[in-house]
């Protein structure tokens, strides 16, 4: 071979190239080898050719291989770098490597090969994506390599994988785009192709859609290319119970049998024969075999016999759940001996999962055969629930991790939309698994797959590289920026890096399928709410930015693996931002601002709607049509059409001004600048009517120590007014006062603004110094640490909350929690000015331990150390279900009393892995808003009502002086041009253009079925319906004048009423208040019916309920009815979760009760929360006459736009067919 500049010629265009392959290779090999000649020609060209003759590349496995061997006799190809100190090959290890021209590649096995072929074709530029994510291939006229190179590598964890869970998606996409019309063989070679390029081996199939047994050419497929399949917790021996189970029945005509191995006899055989039919199956393939049972798909352990008897106590009837357990295990031992003989069941892959309520069993004394695999799984969240003990990491199965970036959920729980989990947080706790034993099998949750590329990637890599000292997973800045440059040409993977880590972090404070009204303040130290928006939105910029900066070729492949997560992360926080600051605006009396939000709110939601249209319809051709669905069933919808409050009279304009920190206007107004503190603030000027007016602010009095982002102007809605600092430092105190008049209303408004001078730090003293009524000290800004013994607090980048780094104790810990003050510790120092007792609040990142206890001590200078113990050490334990939701949990201590001065706080460790991102002193309960009783002494840890986030760090001596970005304390905003643009430019279509969802109907059928996979009655909207309650040329509005008046008219046995008409207050519609408190009420907020211009009603105040309906606030609509009989009651509804989907309707003052409703009380299904359907409610008699139709609140949050009563069979009619009843006064 042709020898250039110290390289060897590989191949060129057009040229012929032999690659040598014994014809002894396993077919896997062979399919490897063959795509490597099609990867060849995609990257120069070349054509390739695989033999067993003379070959420029040879590939072979060379254990136990003649013909390879023979063919590296004197070649001085040198394998001891695949061998482990006693000589043997490793598992799965590969060489590359050039020598005299030639490229050999050689495994120490099947897959070995396999990845050393798929890391040759990355080398020459073939991303594993090129398919799942459309990476163009890197092309080059030739293919070359350094003279003398040699790579070798091996895998840390045996076997690593993925589980295809909640994949409705991806097979709507393969129902859409195979022949197989689900997930199958044309679906699954892609799947395995991906899996080998990314080094893995291991896979739990799809389950919600069909079962992989079904059709016999997977498991051959799988077993043809290299892939090991295993099936999940409830799926025993290769069975997927879900789909196999009921048609096995069937098949064989078994009836009256259950899926519960307590009966014995016939009941018990029929479940042998199933479990034995499956393994023989799979007998011939190299296959992993979950032992034990559960419930058919995820549900419990059924024991019939054992549950029903009544000679045994709970105790009793424990143990014999276990020893029912252990036998059922023993049983399908022998299954697999009598299939596969005595030498294969012991080498054949075995495991068990002791997953939700058969981990109790486990820990009641569970005698689980030593080479059984223990599969230890994480709360779902990605938080690991417990670690082998020094006993069990001594069994000879080994152990792995089922570990999720994607679930199926408790109601209000799932995430199934986008993955915000940063790999810092999933690197932290895969390496906490390694260190704890947990090295035999590796299972991610991936979804349907897309869009979790990166995720996908990163957690392989890190099962193949950990514990190595090169591997690049440690820092996973580092991963993605090589990920990054990798797939994309240009070298942005710093640039990446930098926005991923940032974005994930943001995000993952709440996920966007977690979003809920107010989840962050607007009000409190700012608007936290607004700068994280703010801060998205850079991203946002600066990510499309890089997009665009790509070549034409690469954006749609970048745009998949990490762009729509960004957009998808903006719009979704824009959007509830927008809706929340509705809500704001009608409760401070900015009625312009308070539709303007709405309308901002509905153009997120817009945006969203064109990125997954272009995502599924135009992007790559089409070719992933049906795989991003987030907004409808199935899998369950994410959090959308949060609630806003529109203007109902839009007057006379009129000018009022709130000021930072207030929630409504109040009287003598006042800014306080520390300057340690904040040096940017706020005020805003606000407009309560329609048209506008002019303004002017005069700083006179303070322009030497401040500055306003605005002189004059004009205000439509509202204008943010920024006050700033000119100077940090202020060796004096300042007052002054900023004047604000308003034409032609002729209003003059005071603020009158103080600085607090800088007091002098004590020299040497390194630490935070107490601001705005606040110490925040982020967890990492510790000024001194102490290790003992194996044991130190550690940093860990990138897995703040919002942003920053963690401590988490590392190490083994103390466990008998005793003499803490000689224990690892991390002390803060901080400089009070105030004196008193004050609360510190711990902002902890969430981390369990089932079986033990988190704990750790904080003490306060020299005194005694004060242990804290969280209950949250378990799923459902504490405030876990909170914790998941928010990221994290916050602990509250009140501290003694303290006099000015330095301070010293100490951490001291008790338990491992306990973790901490942010630690809050709170000196000014008027200032933070915390309710005077935890501002008084106590111990008690109770959550008060104060912004998401916590405050910003106050001012560090071992940084500089914070000066925050002004623009981050803006109101957010984005250029409509701009946001048009892009949508035309990158998903190619107008906004708005996309289809309207599809209108979804719950009726008498509904509930009959068991609603968990089925989907729902649907049909499609062609146009919206006529706007209403628009405002004029000059921005005027009154609402309530357009409902008209009188009775609501039946017509033809239909009665239909616009919910909102209750706010009329008249004898023929209202509302009433709570009758025990007369704050609760149904107000209005916005719907998606008038052409998205209407309104519904809603019980805003979330998490109350009504056991008696006459108790609860109620709408009330005058009737009057000509054709009586049996009406129909079908409502238009919208709620988020099982806590807010249920109301209660009532004729002429008498309430039916739940039971007779089709639901029986509860409206929540997963395929209807979050979207506006139609449910069919009940029936109700009703006689001629006129009659009052009533809706009481059964729990707040439920939102009701529509009634509709009909005598027909008929569905309610869509919103451009929709025609309120007749309204007359006699």
């Amino acid at each position: 071979m042709k020898s250039v500049e110290g390289k060897t010629l590989i191949c060129s265009h057009k040229q012929k190239i032999n690659i040598y392959l014994s014809q002894n290779e396993l077919p896997a090999v062979k399919i490897a080898a063959h795509n490597l000649t099609k990867d060849i020609y995609q990257v120069c060209g070349a054509i390739g050719e695989v033999t067993d003759g003379e070959g420029k590349i040879v590939i072979g496995a060379i254990a136990n291989n003649i013909a390879i061997k023979k063919k590296l006799e004197d070649k001085e190809i040198h394998t001891e770098c695949l061998q482990d100190g006693e000589g043997n090959y490793r598992w799965e290890g590969y060489l590359i490597q050039e020598k005299d021209g030639i490229l050999y590649i050689l495994g120490t096995d099947r897959r070995g090969t396999i990845f050393g072929i798929y890391e040759f074709s990355k080398m020459i530029g073939v991303s594993p994506w090129y398919f799942f994510a459309d990476v163009p291939v890197k092309k080059h006229d030739s293919i070359l390599i350094d003279r003398g190179h040699k790579t070798s590598s091996y895998p840390s964890v045996q076997y690593r994988g993925i589980f295809l869970n909640d994949e409705e998606q991806l097979d709507a996409w393969a129902k859409a785009h195979t022949n197989d019309n689900t997930i199958g063989p044309e679906t699954y070679v892609h799947i395995f192709e991906l899996l080998l390029r990314l080094k893995a081996n291991y896979i739990w199939p799809a389950m919600h859609v069909n079962y992989f047994n079904e059709n016999p050419e997977n498991g051959r497929l799988a077993e043809e290319m290299g892939i090991v399949v295993g099936t999940s917790h409830c799926d025993m021996l290769l069975r997927s119970n879900q789909n196999e189970w009921e048609p096995w029945l069937e098949k064989k005509g078994y009836e009256e049998v259950s899926y519960d191995y307590s009966i014995p006899g016939r009941n018990r055989e029929i479940l042998q024969e199933y479990w034995r039919e499956s393994v023989e199956q799979n007998k011939d393939y190299e296959v992993c075999y979950t032992v034990g049972m559960r419930g058919v798909h995820d549900f419990g352990f059924k024991t019939d016999e054992i549950d029903h008897n009544t000679n045994l106590n709970m105790e009793e009837k424990k143990q014999e759940k276990v020893k029912l357990l252990g036998n059922i295990i023993k049983d399908q031992r022998n299954i697999l001996k009598d299939v596969l003989g005595k030498k294969n069941r012991e080498e054949a892959l075995q495991t068990f999962i002791p997953y939700k309520e058969v981990l109790p069993l486990y820990d009641a004394g569970l005698e689980l055969p030593d080479d059984v695999t223990l599969m230890w799984v994480d709360d779902n969240f990605g938080y690991m629930r417990r670690y082998p003990d020094s006993k069990e990491q001594k069994r000879s199965g080994g152990h792995g991790i089922y570990f999720h970036n994607s679930y199926w959920a408790h109601p209000g729980m799932s995430y199934l939309y986008i993955n915000s989990i940063p790999m810092a947080h999933t690197g932290n706790e895969l390496k906490k698994c390694y260190d704890n034993g947990i090295r035999k099998i590796w299972v991610l949750n991936v979804g349907a797959l897309k869009p979790l590329e990166q995720d996908i990637e990163y957690f392989l890599t890190y099962g193949w590289e950990a514990g190595k000292e090169d591997a690049v997973t440690k820092d996973t800045s580092k991963f993605t920026e090589k990920w990054i440059d990798f797939n994309f040409s240009g070298d942005y993977g710093k640039r990446a890096a930098d926005l991923y880590n940032r974005f994930t972090q943001i995000t993952n404070v709440c996920k966007i399928e977690h979003l809920t009204g107010d989840k962050f303040s607007q009000t409190i130290y700012g608007d936290e709410a607004g700068v994280r928006v703010n801060k998205l939105k850079e991203i946002y910029d600066e990510a499309n930015k890089m997009y665009f900066e790509l070549p034409q070729n690469e954006r749609e492949s970048f745009f998949q693996l990490f762009l729509m997560k960004i957009h998808a992360s903006y719009y979704a926080n824009a959007e509830f931002y927008f809706a929340d600051r509705s809500n704001l605006s009608y409760e401070q009396g900015k009625m312009q601002s308070a539709d303007h939000y709405i309308t901002k709110s509905r153009e997120m939601m817009d945006y969203r709607r064109s990125m997954l249209h272009f995502y599924n319809k135009i992007m790559s051709g089409g070719k992933w049509d049906r795989i991003l669905t987030p907004e409808s069933f199935s899998p369950p919808p994410t959090a959308m059409y949060p609630a806003g409050t529109p203007a109902l009279k839009i007057e006379q304009p009129g000018s009022n001004i709130i000021v930072w920190g207030e929630r409504t206007p109040e009287t003598n107004q006042k800014i306080i600048f520390d300057s340690y503190g904040m040096d940017v603030k706020w005020f805003e000027i606000f407009n309560t009517g329609a048209e506008s007016f002019d303004f002017t602010v005069d700083i006179s009095s303070c322009n030497e120590w401040v500055e306003v982002s605005e002189g004059f102007g004009t205000v439509i809605d509202e204008k943010r007014i920024l006050i700033k600092l000119k100077e940090k430092c202020i060796n004096e105190d300042k007052r002054g006062k900023i004047v604000i008049k308003t034409s032609p209303d002729e209003k003059e408004y005071q603020i009158d603004v103080f600085a607090n001078c800088r007091e002098d730090i004590p020299e040497h003293f390194n630490g935070h110094v107490e601001a705005d009524g606040f110490v925040s000290m982020k967890a990492d800004h510790f000024i001194f640490d102490r290790t003992s013994s194996d044991n130190r607090w550690q940093i860990i980048e990138d897995m703040g909350r919002m942003d920053g780094n963690v401590i988490e104790a590392a190490g083994s810990g103390y466990p008998d929690g005793n003499d803490v003050q000689n224990n690892a510790s991390v002390n803060y120092q901080f400089l009070l000015r105030s004196k008193g007792h004050f609360l510190l609040e711990i902002h902890r990142f969430l981390t369990l331990n089932s079986t033990g206890k988190i704990r750790f001590a904080v003490s306060i200078d020299d005194m005694d150390p004060l242990i804290i113990e969280t209950e949250t050490n378990d799923e459902w334990r504490g405030n876990w279900r909170d914790a998941v939701l928010n990221n994290g949990e916050k602990l509250y201590v009140s501290l003694p009393f303290m006099n000015s001065g330095v301070h010293k706080l100490n951490i001291y460790m008790i338990d491992r892995y306990v973790t901490i991102s942010k630690l809050v002193v709170y000196t000014d309960k008027d200032l933070t808003n915390l309710s005077p009783q935890l501002l008084d002494h106590n111990s008690s840890f109770i959550q008060p009502e104060v912004c998401n986030l916590g405050p910003e760090e106050s001012y560090f001596t071992g940084n500089s002086l914070v000066v925050r970005k002004p623009n981050l304390q803006t109101i957010p905003e984005y250029s409509l041009s701009d946001m048009e643009n892009l949508c035309t430019t990158i998903y190619s279509m107008k906004v708005g253009t996309a289809p309207l969802p599809n209108l979804v109907y719950a009726g008498i059928d509904f509930w009959n079925y068991d609603r968990l996979y089925m989907l729902n009655e649907e049909y499609p909207q062609f146009q919206k319906g006529a706007s209403r309650y628009m405002p004029d040329q000059f921005g005027y509005k009154d609402a309530i004048s357009e409902f008209g008046s009188g009775y609501f008219i039946e017509n033809n046995g239909v009665i239909a009423i616009e919910t909102e008409y209750a706010l009329e207050q008249s004898n023929y519609a209202n509302t009433q208040k709570s009758s025990h408190n007369e704050k609760i009420e149904w107000t209005h907020t916005q719907a998606e019916t008038n052409g998205a211009s209407g309104m519904a009603m809603h019980i805003k105040t979330s998490g109350l309920s009504w056991s008696n309906a006459m108790d609860a606030p109620s709408l009330h609509y005058k009737i009057k009815v000509t054709s009586p009989g049996t009406y129909r009651v079908w409502m238009l509804i919208k709620f988020d979760d099982e806590f807010s989907d249920a109301c209660r309707i009532g004729l002429d003052g008498v309430v039916q009760p739940y039971h007779q409703q089709f639901s029986k009380g509860r409206l929540y299904t997963y395929s209807t929360k979050q979207i506006w359907f139609w449910t069919l409610l009940s029936e109700i008699d009703i006689d001629k006459g006129i009659h009052n139709f009533s809706i009481y609140g059964g729990e707040a949050g439920l939102r009701v736009d529509r009634v509709y009563l009909t005598q027909g069979d008929e569905i309610a009619p869509d919103d451009a067919a929709w025609m309120d009843s007749e309204r007359f006064i006699k």
